[in-house]
């Protein structure tokens, strides 16, 4: 039998072109796996630019834990209220009316370091009247202390901040604050008081 030497060529062309194409798509499935290596149909590379993006996301700007914060009157150096976790001890603050109290806060973290305040530091002290609260009172900041001026005699609500560049990072639960006529006259009516309920106290 005679073989054509056309047929052998084109037997030769065709087993040639068959592995060729068995190679390029061994080489596509290739590409395919190591791009997709954690099986997830993305590329690596933009699964790590997302994840990425998680983490600043979950970074928490704008918010501090605070263990301690205790507002002194500079006038006296006390201590004159306090935070305890969601509340206050000591409260009311009295402000006199038409003057100021000047005030500066202790203020450490949860690892007990302690918050440096000031125009020179990271943190200010600012305060701002609580939501629906009276405005009887004037709230000037000084970098490391704080006016409060009573404007009228009442009681209204404010909040203290550790005010960081254009915000706050920290804010305290609402302080009761009372607006009186004469701190000293007030301190003795509550003198007074606490003598008459011990007194009766002592007859039972």
């Amino acid at each position: 039998m005679t073989i054509d030497p056309r047929d052998t060529t084109r037997r030769s062309l065709l087993a040639t072109t068959g592995s060729l194409g068995v190679l390029g798509l061994a080489g596509c499935l290739s590409d395919d796996d190591e791009e997709d290596e954690g099986g997830n149909g993305h590329d690596d590379d933009d699964h790590d630019d997302d994840h990425d993006h998680d983490d600043d996301h979950d970074h928490d700007h704008g918010h501090m834990d605070i263990e301690t914060f205790e507002v002194i009157d500079r006038d006296t150096d006390d201590v004159a209220v306090y935070v305890h976790g969601d509340h206050w001890h000591g409260d009311p603050l009295l402000v006199p009316k038409d003057d100021n109290l000047s005030v500066e806060a202790h203020v450490e973290d949860d690892h007990g370091d302690e918050v440096a305040l000031g125009d020179d530091e990271e943190y200010t002290l600012n305060a701002r009247l609580a939501d629906g609260a009276q405005g009887i009172v004037d709230l000037e900041s000084h970098g490391d202390h704080l006016h409060i001026t009573g404007e009228e005699t009442g009681i209204t609500d404010i909040v203290f901040q550790l005010w960081h560049d254009d915000h706050a990072d920290w804010e305290s639960p609402a302080l009761e604050v009372e607006v009186v006529e004469d701190i000293d006259d007030h301190d003795d009516d509550d003198h007074d008081h606490d003598d008459d309920h011990d007194h009766d106290h002592d007859d039972h």
